[in-house]
C-alpha cells in the first residue's frame, strides 16, 4: 500500500493513504497541488492501480506534471495512460512536490486458509529432477535461458522471461532482491504478460507474502484471497487469484525471492507448479549472485585499468607542467604575470590532486594503500588545503570562516589525505554555492573525546533527503545538485572522502535540507592501533 505526502507546496506535510486502490490528487485553485479525498471531483490527477501497478494519471493540471525518479524527471502526458509510480518517486506539479511512500504500519496478513502448500529449505536444496518429458523440457529451457545471460540486467530479464514461459497461466513474473543481512528489499523487477520489456516502476505485491517467504525461508502457494479481507489490501486491489512465491536460496543465504501470479483471471497454480518454482528459485539464486559477482569483479578490473592509464598518461605531463610553472615563478615577472602563473600553478596542483584521487580510490578499494599518520594541526592543514583551491574560491567571491579552537589536540592522520578531503569538500561547495556566499570549516572534539570532528558547511542548493544515503557512492550525483547548472565532476570526490576517512577508522556523513545548503562532517580518531595519540 502506498501513501502520498506533500513535501513542498501550500499543503506541505499533508498525507493521504491510497487504501482503496485510487487516490485523487489536487483540488485547489491556481497551480497549487493539494490532496483531497476521492469524493472531490475537481483534481489535477489521480493515483490508481492499473494492470497490477500503481500509476499516476494527469487529468489536466494547469502547469503540467512530472514524475521524478533518482534525479531524472519525466513529464506526464495528460492524453496518455499515465506513468507508473513506486515508493521513492516524486510527483511534481508546478512548485508543489508530492512524495510517494510505502505506508507505515500497514499490516497485511494473507488468510491462512488461502495457503494451499509450502516447501522448506530442504526441498530447495534437494534440487529434485522434474519428472516426465514436459518437466525435462521446461527445465532445459530455463537452464538455457539463464546460461546465455552474463550481466545482472540480462540475468533478470532471462529469469523473468523463463518464468512466464514455464507458467502459462501466470500474468505476472516478479524478481525481488533483498539485502542478505537485513532481508530488506533492495531491488524489484517484473514482467507482465503481453507487454514488451520490464514493467516500469514497482508492481505492487503483498508485503505479508514477501515478509513471510523471506523470514521463514519457505516457498508458498496461495489462492482465492477473499475480496472482503481488509488486511491484505494490496492483494485484493491487484485481484490476485493465485500466486507462487519462493525464496532465492543459494544454499548458504537468502538473497531475495521470485514470484509468479495469476491476476484477474481464472488461472490456478498446483503443488507441482510449486515444486517447479522451488527448483527454479534454487538455480536462479546462484545465477543471479554469480552475475552480480562477475559484474563487481569487472568493475574493479576496469577501475584498476583506469587507474593505470591515469598514472601513465596524465601524471607525467602534469608533473612537467608544475615543474615549469615553479621555474616561471622564480623569474622576474610583472605583478599581473606572477598572479597568472600562481593561478595556473594552483589549478595544475588541484588537477594533480584529482588525478591522484582516481588512482587512490582504486587502491583503497583493493586495500593496497597504507595510511602514514603524523600529528596534524587541523587549522593549519585546513588553511593550506584552501590555498590550493584559492582560484576556485575567489572565482565565486566566497567568504571563508575557519573555526578551530586553539586547544584542539593534534590529530594522527595522513597530511596528504586530510588535505585532499578538505579540498574535495570545499571544492564541491565552491562549485555549487552562489556567488558571494559563505564557506565555513569547523573542528571540535566529540563528546567522549575519542575523535576530532571536522565539518564543511556551504550555502548551496542542498541535497534531497532521498539522495543522502547514496551521496558517497561512486559516480552518484544528487538530483538537486545536478540541476544547479554547474559543471560537475565524474562523481569520485565524495567516494574518495569516504574511503580516506574509513582508512583512518573514522566516519563521514551529511546533513542537508534542500535550499539551505549542506554540511559534510567527518571524524578522525585521536588514538590509533598501538596506542599512538595526537599531541597538543
Amino acid at each position: 500500500m502506498l501513501r502520498l505526502r506533500v513535501v513542498e507546496g501550500p499543503d506541505r506535510g499533508k498525507v493521504l493513504e491510497c487504501r482503496e486502490g485510487v487516490a485523487a490528487v489536487g483540488s485547489g485553485t491556481g497551480s497549487s497541488l493539494q490532496l483531497c479525498d476521492q469524493f472531490v471531483s475537481r483534481h489535477h490527477g489521480e493515483v490508481v492501480v492499473s494492470g497490477g501497478r500503481w500509476v499516476y494519471r494527469d487529468l489536466g493540471s494547469t502547469n503540467g506534471s512530472a514524475i521524478e525518479r533518482q534525479g531524472s524527471r519525466t513529464a506526464v502526458d495528460p492524453t496518455g495512460g499515465g506513468a507508473a509510480v513506486a515508493a521513492g518517486d516524486l510527483i511534481v506539479v508546478g512548485q508543489t512536490v508530492v512524495a510517494v511512500e510505502e505506508a507505515e504500519g500497514s499490516r497485511e496478513e494473507v488468510p491462512e486458509h488461502t495457503v494451499v502448500a509450502t516447501r522448506g529449505l530442504d526441498d530447495m536444496t534437494a534440487s529434485r529432477p522434474l519428472e516426465g518429458p514436459d518437466g525435462l523440457s521446461v527445465g532445459y529451457r530455463f537452464e538455457k535461458g539463464i546460461s546465455l545471460a552474463f550481466d545482472p540486467e540480462e540475468m533478470l530479464d532471462a529469469v523473468l522471461e523463463s518464468l512466464l514461459e514455464a507458467f502459462p497461466t501466470a500474468t505476472h513474473a516478479i524478481v525481488l532482491l533483498a539485502d542478505k543481512e537485513t532481508l530488506e528489499p533492495r531491488r524489484q523487477a517484473a514482467r507482465i504478460r503481453g507487454e514488451e520489456g520490464r514493467a516500469e516502476g514497482e508492481v505492487p505485491i503483498s508485503r505479508s507474502v514477501v515478509s513471510r517467504v523471506l523470514r521463514e525461508g519457505r516457498s508458498l502457494l496461495f489462492q482465492d484471497v477473499p475480496a472482503e479481507f481488509q488486511d491484505a489490501q494490496s492483494v485484493v486491489a491487484a485481484r490476485i487469484r493465485s500466486s507462487l512465491c519462493a525464496p532465492l536460496w543459494t544454499g548458504e543465504e537468502t538473497v531475495g525471492l521470485i514470484q509468479v501470479e495469476s491476476r484477474g483471471g481464472e488461472g490456478r497454480f498446483t503443488e507441482r507448479d510449486l515444486d517447479l518454482l522451488t527448483l527454479f528459485a534454487n538455480r536462479a539464486a546462484l545465477a543471479i549472485v554469480g552475475s552480480e559477482l562477475c559484474e563487481a569483479e569487472q568493475r574493479n578490473r576496469l577501475a584498476r585499468d583506469l587507474a593505470d592509464m591515469v598514472t601513465h598518461d596524465l601524471k607525467g605531463p602534469l608533473t612537467s607542467v608544475l615543474g615549469f610553472l615553479h621555474m616561471l615563478e622564480a623569474e622576474e615577472l610583472g605583478e599581473d604575470q606572477r598572479e597568472y602563473v600562481q593561478i595556473a600553478r594552483g589549478a595544475a596542483e588541484w588537477l594533480s590532486i584529482l588525478v591522484a584521487g582516481v588512482l587512490d580510490v582504486a587502491k583503497m578499494e583493493a586495500s593496497e594503500m597504507t595510511v602514514e599518520r603524523e600529528p596534524l594541526d587541523i587549522a593549519e592543514e585546513v588553511r593550506e588545503a584552501l590555498s590550493l583551491i584559492r582560484c576556485k574560491l575567489d572565482e565565486k567571491e566566497m567568504r571563508e570562516e575557519i573555526l578551530v579552537p586553539g586547544d584542539l589536540p593534534r590529530v594522527p592522520a595522513s597530511r596528504e589525505l586530510f588535505r585532499r578531503i578538505i579540498i574535495n569538500l570545499a571544492g564541491n561547495a565552491a562549485s555549487l554555492s552562489p556567488i558571494g556566499s559563505k564557506l565555513t570549516v569547523e573542528a571540535a572534539v566529540n563528546r567522549d573525546a575519542s575523535a576530532a570532528v571536522v565539518s564543511v558547511q556551504d550555502e548551496g542548493p542542498g541535497i534531497p533527503k532521498e539522495h543522502q544515503g547514496r551521496i558517497f557512492d561512486k559516480f552518484f550525483q544528487a538530483g538537486a545538485r545536478k540541476r544547479s547548472g554547474e559543471k560537475m565532476s565524474v562523481g569520485l570526490g565524495l567516494a574518495f572522502c569516504k574511503l580516506a576517512v574509513a582508512a583512518h577508522g573514522g566516519e563521514i556523513w551529511v546533513e542537508s535540507e534542500p535550499g539551505h545548503g549542506a554540511r559534510f562532517s567527518f571524524s578522525l580518531p585521536l588514538t590509533v592501533a598501538g596506542g599512538a595519540t595526537g599531541s597538543g
